[in-house]
């Protein structure tokens, strides 16, 4: 029978970009400005999703798919 690991437990979290220690309780990164999300398995910070940035690339996304359709495709 394989028994499972219990889950660590850590009192402290690493930035996932420039892994400066912080606190679990941490939002942003002290030295690099950046957001950070909950703690990972090894210990890192968990990158949060950037929803605008996913908007912002489809907005522009539709934008030229727009455009290519209104010179290229379409009837005169």
């Amino acid at each position: 029978m394989v028994k499972s690991k219990p889950p660590r437990t850590f009192s402290y979290k690493r930035c996932p970009d420039c892994l400066t220690t912080l606190e679990l309780t941490a939002t942003v990164c002290i030295a690099c400005r950046r957001r950070v999300g909950t703690v990972d398995r090894q210990g890192r910070a968990k990158r949060p999703v950037n929803y605008i940035g996913y908007l912002a690339a489809l907005f522009w996304v539709v934008i030229l798919m727009g455009y290519i359709w209104f010179f290229f495709i379409r009837s005169p």
